[in-house]
This record gives structure tokens, sequence and C-alpha cells, in this order.
């Protein structure tokens, strides 16, 4: 698995997390606001609709069929969103329309009328993108329907920019945090990786190097922790050393007085590790904490002194 260092994780996390943002709200603006728009775009098309069939309802009873038409171009230049506007007799005559000829035989066969009901609503695809072709009856369909073909396209485009300002404010919040997280994630990752120097150190057995205790949060806590932990064990290195100077040395005194020393027969000297020959004495002060204090034993005494130690042994008391 190849390793992802704290720095790159918290950049990484940070660009998933915009893009989820941009996402969400793109998805939201396609969706929720879209919906929001087109219902609103239907309750205006509906009330211009039905406000329209009822101004229309004389000039079809008295057959004032071009004052339809100018009423028309009007609501056309007044409402951007409207395609046409169109008026059929029962017997499905166009008495007025806003088309250059003619209202489009599949238009007229596309939306069928439910006169039960006051309005009823259909969406077509054209040429001129996605309509929705409202319908209301004129003294219900006693003397005909007005169509009103409401452009979609409005809320598309209106939709279309609000993506559009998504997305550059999604660009800009993903190139600033980007920008936050590298700075941010260097405040964070300095005292970890100066945290790994010394741990990678205290593995060589380097117990001198000390963290620099930088802030006082959890790193800050980690980092005393870490130079409590290297003290300890730099004292612990200190009696362990001097432990095994003690050690040696008392070892090195036991071998000396437990040792075969090579010693002459005849005169008691012993030879030491240069090859030289010294008196016991002398030999044994060296190499011990011993001391010497001369004195004669009574068998000496009688052999070298025979006469002194005649007049000793004659005293009161016994020889010692």
């Amino acid at each position: 698995m190849p390793f992802l260092s704290v720095r790159m994780k918290i950049i990484a996390s940070l660009i998933m997390l915009t893009l989820f943002f941009g996402l969400g709200m793109i998805l939201f603006s396609k969706t929720i606001i879209y919906d929001k728009l087109l219902n609103k775009l239907q309750e205006k098309g509906v009330m211009l609709a039905r406000r329209t069939a009822a101004d229309c309802v004389n000039p079809v009873l008295t057959e004032r069929y071009f004052e339809m038409k100018m009423l028309f171009k009007d609501i056309q230049k007044s409402e951007s969103d409207i395609v046409y506007i169109y008026v059929l007799s029962p017997d499905n005559r166009e008495l007025a329309h806003t088309f250059a000829s003619a209202v489009p035989p599949g238009l007229k066969e596309a939306h069928r009328v439910d006169f039960s009901k006051p309005y009823s609503i259909k969406e077509l695809s054209t040429d001129k993108g996605r309509i929705m072709d409202i319908g209301v009856p004129l003294l219900k369909e006693q003397i005909g329907v007005l169509h009103m073909g409401v452009s979609q396209t409005g809320i598309i485009k209106d939709v279309a920019h609000i993506v559009k300002l998504i997305t550059i404010f999604s660009v800009l919040v993903l190139v600033a945090g980007i920008s936050a997280s590298i700075a941010f994630s260097h405040i964070i990752t300095r005292p970890l990786r100066e945290l790994a120097n010394a741990a990678e150190g205290f593995g060589r057995g380097e117990l001198n190097h000390q963290v620099v205790v930088s802030s006082k949060d959890e790193v800050g806590e980690l980092a005393k922790i870490f130079n409590s932990m290297i003290e300890k064990r730099r004292l612990i290195e200190e009696e362990r050393e001097h432990l095994i100077e003690d050690l040696k040395k008392a070892l090195a005194e036991v071998k000396t007085l437990r040792g075969f020393l090579p010693i002459c027969a005849s005169c008691k000297k012993i030879r030491d590790n240069h090859g030289s020959w010294q008196q016991m004495e002398a030999y044994i002060r060296e190499h011990t904490e011993a001391e010497f204090s001369h004195g004669m034993c009574p068998d000496c005494m009688e052999k070298l002194y025979p006469e002194y130690w005649k007049r000793l042994s004659s005293g009161p008391g016994p020889m010692k």
C-alpha cells in the first residue's frame, strides 16, 4: 500500500469535501431550484392564460378576432416567456393566433384540453425548446379554447447560470482551500516530522536530541512526553554505564586476588605481567588495597637472634 503523508491526507480530504459540496449544490440547483422555478413559471402562466381567456370571451362572442390578435401581440411583447397564443372554436377552427400564417397542425393535436377542469397543462418538446402548453376553456368550451405556450428556456438558462456560478465559486473555494490546507498542514506536520526524526535518532541510540515544543495542543503535549522519555532513558543509560564501570573494576580486583601467581620457591618473589620479579609485599600492595606492617615471628627470632630470644623467653610471660 503506497504511503500517504498527513499533509496529502488533509489536502485530499479538503478537495473531496469541496467536490462533494460543489456536486451537491449543482444537483440541488438542477432539481430543487429548477422545480421551484418551474412551479413559479407554471403559476404565472396559468394566471396569465386564465386572465387572457377571460378577456377573449367578448371578442369571440362578437367575432372581433383582430382585437384578440392585437391583445395576443401586446402580451407577447410584455412577457418574453410567451411563445404563442391561439384560440380555437369548438369545431377546431382558428379564431386568432400569433403565428405568421397558421397554427401548426401538429400543435393543435398535441394537447387535447380536459374541459371538466378550469385549465390543463402539457409539456411539449419543440424546435424552440421545451414549452408548457396551457389550455383554458372559454365558457366551458361553449365558444372555444385558448392555448398559451410558455417557454421553459428562461428557467433552464437561469439554472445553468446558477450552476456556472456554483462551479466558479467551488473552484475558487478549492484553490483557496488547497492554499490554506498546505499552510495548515505545514503547521501540523512540522512538529510531527521533528518527532519522527527524534524517534529515528532515538532508535539509533541518540539521546541528546530534544524536540522543540512550539504549541500547547496535543502535539505539544506529545513532544513534552517524548522529551521526558528521552531524558529518563539518558539517565538510565548513564546509571548503567556507571554500574558497568563499577562492575569492571570489581571484576578486575577479584581476578587479581584469585589469579594464579608465579612465585619463587626460594625467595618468594612474584613475577608480574612484564616479566619482572617483585617482592611479595610490593606486588600485593600494588594490585590490592592491602598494607603491610613488618614484625618477626618467634621461630625466625630464635633462629636469627638466639641470645635475644633466650632473654625474652626467660621472662615471666609467654612469648607472643
